[in-house]
């Protein structure tokens, strides 16, 4: 049974680019895995269901391939290979709705919330900013890890969490503070590694 292969990282959309241009499936399921939560919530808000994101998605992937291929499209300076996929499938998207076969399925209503690219850019920085924090909270230890989250996501007192951990108030206090700055350094890293 052969073993999956971590897909790989690129550390400029400039690398992204020249792997999708060889044809690399790796590229692609990079892409995909990287893009497509974000789309299919995009989706959702926009009159559409979990498997019109998935048809409209791989429609735009396609359409992206296929100007890769053909040279109608190449990297611009500053542009975000995602920003221009989710783009792509924002196209298929607009114009399933605007065919009739949608508009028989269910009714168009007059307004679509459509948003610019610097708005798709904008939620794509959010999300990816989110993964790196997520990505990063994952290397701290696991008592670190639970301190943070219960601190922040949770938003559980520092003397609750000294009840779960078995501390002192002042303790947990001392380590959330020590654990914060681990986060720090390590998002710090990511962040110089992916040129964000």
């Amino acid at each position: 049974m052969a073993v999956a292969r971590p897909l790989p990282v690129y550390a400029t959309d400039q690398e992204l680019y020249d792997a999708l241009a060889r044809r690399d499936d790796r590229a692609y399921a990079f892409l995909y895995t990287d893009t497509f939560p974000l789309f299919q919530n995009w989706m959702l808000r926009n009159s559409g269901t979990e498997m019109d994101a998935e048809d409209a998605f791989h429609k735009g992937m396609i359409s992206l391939m296929q100007n890769l291929e053909t040279g109608k499209y190449t990297l611009q300076p500053g542009t975000r290979i995602r920003s221009v996929l989710f783009e792509y499938a924002k196209c298929v998207w607009i114009s399933e709705l605007r065919s009739s076969r949608v508009r028989t399925r269910s009714p168009m209503t007059d307004e679509i919330d459509i948003q610019s690219v610097d708005d798709v850019s904008r939620d794509l920085e959010r999300f990816e900013l989110v993964q790196m924090v997520r990505n990063s909270l994952q290397q701290l230890k696991d008592d670190c890890r639970k301190l943070i989250e219960w601190f922040y996501v949770e938003e559980l007192s520092l003397r609750e969490i000294a009840q779960k951990m078995g501390l002192k108030e002042s303790s947990v206090k001392s380590k959330r503070y020590a654990c914060a700055e681990k986060l720090k350094a390590i998002y710090q890293q990511a962040e110089k590694q992916s040129g964000v």
